[in-house]
């Protein structure tokens, strides 16, 4: 029998209103659900997949309501108070209408028998597969509050770092942005008129002159060419981006551009450390927590890596010799894993080797103005260079005819 979704709208005895969202076969299945909590129905309506799972718009959920989310699932674990009216007190102190929705369906799957992990992979596309089965190991072995307080600090961890990259990054895209504009019109406006002054003087324009002056007029002409050109590009890197294997090409060259590449290496074994210091501690075997933790950094050929090491773990090779063979890890990272004997020891390298390579990405982010601003520089330099010889060469040769 199919299910559908239902969102509904109950009173409870003290004529408090209570709103949540269900799965039930029918609507006078959700009626019936809705009474077993202790309430009285009001109103129930079918809820589109569309609007339950949209992460857009006003209400969207967002990486930090989900760090948010578990640091308050950690308070009620640690806390011992039962997650499903626990998960209701969340709800109903939430401002934001999706994320409450979900945590108060979440609490009534709890309530109605459901494991945890059975409601969190109702909203896979929220919470990641990292996230689900990491907890999943956790309600297996009951770690759960370690592990949800691993967790809340690896997201707050990720979020800090993207907020750190945007900062180091807006400076630089602002100059950018403006000296591009400024140079867009000295090119197509400006010196054109100085060239048909030149040219009116019988002035013999240089090579730098005529260059300036066909892109000039090629843009002014065929502005709408450029344009779609642009956009071609962008359009085509975000849906190579999308794609498995489009998004694996950029990384390899990302991974091979300086200072960038460092970057991504670092923060990528620190994410992958950290998850597998999560997993390890939470229950999983070492096997299936590097393959989770490959998954986590989001990198395609990390994730191919892992899943390779996966495979040669299987075959009976030793984890020393897997782990060396490694060609994403870092060579502190690939010494202070293969050093471990068991899982215990494993665990306690690989959060070690996490707060280590969070260190050097959150140096190495903070660092990029400092790398980008001399480039930048002298990139603009070379730019004004050209543009300044092209008007003031022919001038100099028309002083030079005047007199």
């Amino acid at each position: 029998m199919s299910m559908r979704r239902y969102t509904y709208t109950a009173l409870e005895r003290s004529g408090r209103k209570r709103r949540g969202v269900l799965e039930a076969s029918s609507e006078q299945e959700a009626y019936r659900q809705v009474s077993a909590q202790g309430v009285t129905p009001v109103k129930i309506t079918p809820k589109s997949d569309k609007e339950l799972f949209s992460l857009s718009g006003r209400d969207s959920i967002k990486p930090e309501d989900i760090s948010a989310f578990t640091r308050e699932l950690n308070v009620l674990v640690e806390a011992k108070i039962p997650l499903g009216r626990g998960l209701r007190s969340i709800a109903d102190h939430e401002t934001n209408s999706r994320l409450r929705d979900m945590v108060r369906d979440i609490a009534t799957m709890i309530e109605s028998g459901s494991k945890m992990t059975e409601a969190l992979t109702k909203y896979k596309s929220v919470f990641g597969e990292v996230y689900i089965e990491t907890m999943r190991a956790a309600e297996s072995t009951g770690n759960l509050g370690e592990v949800t307080a691993h967790l809340a600090d690896m997201l707050e961890k990720q979020i800090e770092s993207g907020q750190q990259l945007r900062r180091a990054l807006t400076y630089p895209v602002i100059v950018l942005v403006f000296v591009a504009l400024a140079l867009t019109v000295i090119v197509v406006f400006v010196v054109p008129k100085f060239a048909a002054i030149f040219e009116q003087n019988n002035v013999e324009l240089p090579i730098t002159t005529r260059i300036v002056q066909t892109i000039g007029d090629s843009v002014k002409a065929a502005w709408w060419g450029y344009a779609a050109v642009l956009a071609g590009c962008i359009v085509g890197l975000i849906a190579a981006w999308r794609n498995e294997r489009g998004r694996a090409v950029i990384e390899r060259l990302l991974l091979k551009t300086p200072y960038i590449g460092k970057i991504i290496v670092a923060s990528s074994a620190a994410r992958f450390s950290r998850v597998l210091s999560i997993c390890l501690g939470s229950g999983l075997d070492v096997i299936e927590a590097i393959e989770v933790g490959g998954r986590a950094t989001g990198r395609p050929t990390f994730i191919e890596e892992c899943d390779r090491m996966g495979d040669r773990l299987r075959s009976g090779e030793p984890l020393t010799d897997v782990i060396r063979g490694s060609e994403y890890l870092p060579g502190f990272a690939v010494r202070m894993l293969a050093a471990g004997k068991d899982s215990s020891e494993l665990a306690g390298a690989a959060a070690v080797i996490a707060r280590h390579y969070d260190r050097e990405a959150d140096h190495l982010t903070k660092r990029i103005n400092t790398v980008i601003e001399p480039v930048m520089t002298i990139a603009l330099a070379g730019i004004v260079l050209l543009v300044a010889l092209s008007v003031f060469l022919p001038m100099w040769q028309m002083i030079k005819i005047n007199h």
